[in-house]
């Protein structure tokens, strides 16, 4: 209890990014298509603008981001793309994938919350023009990176390092992730699931309820995965296993 009266003294502020609601733009479309187009000039005009990592900080910190996913991930074809005022576009980020030899390109934002115009709007636009110049190419938009647990839990990690009387984070939440990011043979401890009510009273009737082990049997990291709870195979889509929540618990068949 005084832990608890202590964090209740502790302020947290979230800085995110704004959006107009999308009644006002319809109430007042032509001065924000004006904007727009002045967005687009001013794009334009700064694709060619010289840039150090202290002049535009954001875009190195995006460059440093890829270089982490080639590194971590082995992903020799990575690039990144910006939605606006930066150089390459996302679309164009797309064309220079490709042209390396991508057979396959998933987008995924670096914005982590989800409603936004640049993520719900521009992005999916995006792929959208790049699918119909390439049927050839599967294009994924992978969505934001982060579900609303995850993103709930870094936030607490930030804070934790800067609230000294905070509790440590307990080995499930050190340990959450989607289970669809299990390895083939690794085990899971299901810990809850995101959806609507009919999705989690589907998957609860099949078993997936907290506190049940679930082990991982084939997971191409693309389509559909199986995995066994309770003694029975189980086929899930990849947005499914995506809103399943477990904690990792051991590896090896």
């Amino acid at each position: 209890m005084d832990e608890e009266r202590d964090r209740g003294k502790v302020g947290i502020v979230l800085a995110a990014h704004g959006a107009p609601p999308q009644d006002w733009i319809e109430q007042n479309r032509e001065r924000w298509e004006k904007l727009q187009e002045l967005k687009r000039r001013i794009t334009a005009e700064l694709k060619s603008w010289p840039r150090t990592p202290q002049s535009d900080p954001l875009t190195s910190e995006a460059e440093k981001l890829v270089i982490g996913v080639r590194r971590r991930g082995g992903y020799q074809i990575t690039e990144v793309g910006y939605d606006e005022f930066a150089h390459p576009t996302v679309e164009e980020a797309i064309e220079r994938a490709i042209a390396q030899g991508a057979e396959r390109v998933i987008v995924v934002p670096t914005m982590f919350t989800p409603g936004g115009p640049e993520i719900e709007v521009d992005v999916p636009d995006a792929v959208a023009t790049a699918q119909k110049r390439h049927p050839e190419v599967e294009i994924v938009y992978a969505g934001p990176p982060f579900d609303y647990d995850q993103q709930v839990e870094l936030i607490l990690g930030k804070v934790r390092e800067y609230d000294k009387g905070a509790p440590p984070p307990t080995a499930k939440q050190e340990g959450m992730i989607h289970l669809s990011m299990l390895k083939p043979g690794e085990v899971g401890i299901v810990h809850g699931l995101t959806g609507g009510r009919r999705f989690v009273g589907r998957l609860a009737a099949l078993g997936f309820t907290p506190g049940t082990e679930v082990r991982m049997i084939q997971n191409f990291s693309h389509g559909p995965l199986i995995v066994s709870i309770r003694n029975t195979r189980i086929a899930l889509g990849r947005r499914e296993a995506s809103r399943v929540r477990v904690a990792r618990r051991s590896t090896g068949l």
